[in-house]
């Protein structure tokens, strides 16, 4: 190295990865809402939070499936790998099979599952509300009115910060594992979200999972 080249440069502290700081990808059906919500998971031992959102209608099970694989083959070896399904009409008769078929190929890939039963906005809507265990909800419009009649309004691409903040979350986790009785099944059976399991993880990085 000549003298003009002088030394390497040491890295800026905010620029250092931390050794254990953990990257999180998940590829999700949603096209918004979930984008919008992981946006306030920020830590030091959070290298990043990648959501592969749902474009062009591409949103059955198989196809984000095929997302994460996408990612995953063209990137490095990611620390936390997340297929995030709702269930809404993929658990009905018609659909239940090829949804437990992708279900099985993803555990098989050694990816993590985090479905809500009927949607992902079920997540949301425990940071603002305890659901008993015999509420159940049908639809996702069911869902969504029901955030509406508590926030006032609900816009998919700008969640309220000050109602879904890492401490709504710390909340929103002790909520949905009270109402997940069988925490063991791939997705939830009644009414409920296993975003909880992710959440979890983003709010203490550091725990070895």
């Amino acid at each position: 190295m000549s003298a003009r080249q002088g030394k390497p440069h040491p890295l800026a502290a905010e620029e250092r990865p931390f050794r254990d700081a953990r990257l999180y990808v998940i590829a999700t059906e949603d096209t918004h809402a979930a984008q919008a919500y992981f946006r306030i998971f920020r830590s030091s031992r959070i290298k990043a939070v990648k959501v592969l959102a749902t474009q062009g209608g591409l949103s059955a099970p198989e196809h984000v499936l095929a997302r994460l694989d996408a990612f995953v083959s063209e990137g490095e070896k990611e620390d936390d790998r997340w297929l995030m399904l709702d269930t809404d009409h993929w658990v009905q008769p018609s659909h239940v099979a090829n949804f437990a078929r992708v279900c099985a190929e993803a555990v098989q890939k050694g990816y993590q599952l985090a479905h809500s039963n009927p949607c992902f906005e079920t997540w949301l809507l425990l940071h603002v509300a305890d659901l008993a265990p015999a509420e159940q909800f049908q639809h996702c419009a069911e869902v969504e009115q029901r955030l509406r009649d508590i926030l006032g309004s609900y816009n998919k691409r700008a969640l309220d910060p000050a109602r879904f903040s890492p401490a709504a979350a710390t909340e929103a986790v002790r909520r949905a594992e009270a109402l997940d009785d069988t925490p063991g099944d791939r997705w939830p059976q009644k009414t409920g979200s296993h975003v909880y399991k992710v959440v979890k993880n983003l709010l203490s990085p550091a725990t070895d999972h």
